[in-house]
């Protein structure tokens, strides 16, 4: 009975190391992810708005500043100025929302993705359905927020590597499970490829078992790919 129990205590004591392992590793790539988007479209955003922003105080200074053709030339360029700035703005609201989904905390799960499908669909061109089926129970927060992130993760997968036009997202909720499929119809890839590419599949499957679930990536050339994800209630 002792021995039973210290082997039992260290599978568990084993099993919370590697969620351990998988929650730094998801917090890292969260980072990476954050940092990329920072110095590739960020900073370089800013650093473009500043140069304008100096050419433009230049030519307030200069000579011909007063010439009748000067305003409307300054103009043009000021709404360029604010335009890039409002696109900044909102790049800015991505990376926020990315790193904490407040819409699911405010409006729950359900809503959250019909405003996700309407982002991806503005920000990309991908036409995404949505599907609900069974009830519509309250899925715990941890498990509403990773449900949030698989599917973000996915269809950002979609966006970046599939070369994909359409993309359904089914999600089953019962009172024992949030069920998510994502399929698309892109180019799909080799199975056998799965683990070598580097598509953002692996931290799905992270997502999934933090929350005490699974998640199955099927895919082949020419047939698109299905991610299925069940996540316990």
């Amino acid at each position: 009975m002792v021995a039973a129990m210290v082997v039992a205590q260290r599978q568990r004591e084993r099993l919370r190391q590697q969620q351990a392992v998988l929650v730094a590793r998801a917090h890292e790539e969260e980072r990476a992810w954050v940092a990329g988007e920072l110095h590739d479209d960020v900073l370089q955003r800013i650093a473009l708005v500043r140069a304008e922003l100096e050419s433009l105080w230049g030519d307030r200074s200069a000579p011909d500043a007063a010439d009748t053709a000067a305003p409307l030339s300054l103009d043009a360029r000021l709404q360029g100025v604010n335009t890039e700035l409002v696109d900044l703005a909102v790049a800015v609201r991505a990376i926020a929302t990315r790193m904490h989904p407040t819409v699911v905390d405010q409006v729950g799960l359900l809503p959250a993705l019909q405003s996700l499908k309407g982002e991806v669909e503005r920000g990309s061109g991908l036409a995404v359905t949505l599907e609900i089926r069974g009830g519509e129970p309250t899925p715990p927060l941890e498990t509403a927020r990773a449900a949030y992130r698989i599917v973000q993760e996915a269809l950002r997968n979609v966006i970046r590597h599939a070369q994909a036009t359409a993309a359904t997202v089914t999600v089953e909720l019962n009172a024992r499970h949030v069920h998510l499929v994502i399929q698309d119809n892109g180019r799909g890839f080799e199975a056998s490829l799965l683990k070598s590419q580097g598509l953002g599949l692996a931290s799905l499957r992270e997502r999934a078992i933090m929350v005490g679930g699974r998640a199955e990536v099927k895919s082949r050339p020419g047939a698109g790919t299905t991610i299925d994800v069940v996540l316990p209630v």
